[in-house]
């Protein structure tokens, strides 16, 4: 399995991901821009310092600056790297994956999402052609670039009532930013917030199993929502006041109906649910689909305009405040609707939920023969081919892709009415005979 996937480059570190990589990554990408200036930041896992500092002597080999900002959310450095000038950063992360994994992501300039494979990056790491020079090294500080931040949003939002939020930092590098919701004059309760590259308090995937403990603090507490962040904290999964998950999908409606307007655009993943054309097209906004990836929707937003992407693993994007993915963000504008006294619960609840499963199926062989055979069979249901295979019926839509990851083929099936069951039973059978 190859390190470099579509839009990072990730592995077990040690084995997949090993420092002799990293050191290659980073005269590759210093050797890209030439004499640039690169910020540089981090998450909490244990092998977080020795991935960069084998990526730092690679880029500082080059001639290239960095200035390191250490433990800091991916979407701050994304920030900082936009507003202060920066060619590009680079962050050392495997984002949800367990401890023992790293890697290593990429921002432009702008402090989005960098597609690297369309860059000369790769073509000079596969070339080894690099440049030669004596970079420099600077350490900067997380907590200026968190109260930069906070005088920046402080003036876009317009709060109308004090709010409680539980706030789960997943030991990660989330555990930093309680000083941005008090600076905002939110009453914070903070759980899992001791930086630990392990993970020990729920893991390193915010789940609906995974918050449970922040679930119930929400409502015992009386708060008005909840967020759980991942390690990098390039997502936030928001918990309502009943102590429920509110689905990502659910949030970009709630804040494309409370905060934009007819004619604007939302970027969604392939695999988002219906429930955001259902709500939205009626109201005069255009939803336009994305294959799945948090770098392909930071792009799409970007070239489109859009005021809100989204992906179901609750990556959101508002670009009126920065083109990166920003939980930090959402939650602020979310807390914002919220303190005009509606509920979340009823928010959310106005909108209906539809049946959503996903099933995977094993394959032995090639993925792109058996989506090949696919693609062929089900020809008469006209389907979608930006990202695997999509079918939109008036009821409902199937989604099958194959894992980036594994030998799987994946299968969503969404319904708005009809049993979930059958189509699942059917789409699946259809997939089990490709694959032989």
């Amino acid at each position: 399995m190859t390190v470099f996937r579509a839009y990072d480059v990730r592995g077990v570190y040690g084995t997949e991901l090993t420092d002799d990589i990293a050191r290659k990554v980073g005269r590759a990408l210093g050797s890209y821009l030439p004499g640039g200036r690169i910020a540089l930041g981090r998450d909490t896992r244990v092998s977080g310092p020795l991935v960069e500092r084998a990526f730092l002597e690679g880029v500082l080999s080059t001639g290239c600056s960095v200035e390191s900002y250490g433990v800091l959310p991916i979407s701050m450095i994304g920030f900082e790297t936009w507003k202060g000038g920066y060619d590009a950063a680079a962050y050392i992360s495997a984002s949800h994956n367990p401890p023992e994994y790293n890697g290593i992501r990429f921002r432009t300039a702008e402090g989005y999402g960098m597609l690297y494979h369309e860059t000369e990056m790769m073509d000079l790491y596969e070339r080894g052609e690099f440049r030669e020079g004596e970079g420099k090294k600077t350490d900067r500080s997380p907590e200026e670039v968190i109260r930069r931040y906070a005088d920046y949003v402080e003036g876009k939002l317009s709060i109308e009532r004090p709010l409680k939020i539980v706030l789960d930092m997943g030991n990660g590098s989330a555990c930093g930013m309680a000083m941005l919701y008090e600076r905002l004059d939110f009453d914070g309760r903070v759980i899992n917030g001791e930086p630990d590259g392990l993970f020990p308090g729920r893991g390193p995937a915010p789940t609906e199993e995974s918050l449970k403990e922040a679930a119930k603090m929400v409502v015992e507490t009386g708060a008005d929502y909840g967020v759980g962040f991942d390690p990098d904290a390039d997502r936030g999964l928001v918990i309502d006041d009943r102590g429920r998950i509110v689905p990502p999908e659910k949030v970009s409606v709630i804040l494309a109906k409370e905060r934009y307007r007819t004619g604007d655009r939302v970027v969604a993943g392939f695999d988002c649910s219906m429930i955001l054309e259902r709500e939205l097209l009626p109201l005069g906004f255009e939803v336009i689909r994305e294959r799945v990836g948090d770098v392909f929707i930071a792009n799409r937003v970007k070239r489109e305009g859009a005021v809100i992407g989204v992906e179901r693993s609750a990556h959101l994007f508002l670009p009126e405040f920065q083109l990166s993915d920003d939980p930090f963000a959402m939650s602020l504008v979310l807390g914002e609707v919220i303190s005009r006294g509606e509920r979340l619960s009823d928010l959310s609840d106005a909108i209906p939920d539809y049946p959503y499963v996903q099933r995977s199926v094993r394959i032995v062989g090639s993925a792109a023969d058996v989506m090949r055979r696919l693609e062929g069979d089900l020809a008469s249901l006209e389907p979608d081919t930006t990202d695997g295979l999509k079918i939109t019926a008036e009821d409902y839509t199937v989604l099958i892709r194959p894992s980036n990851t594994q030998p799987l083929i994946r299968l969503y099936v969404e319904t708005a009415g009809g049993s979930a069951d059958e189509l699942v039973e059917r789409f699946e059978g259809l997939i089990k005979a490709a694959a032989k």
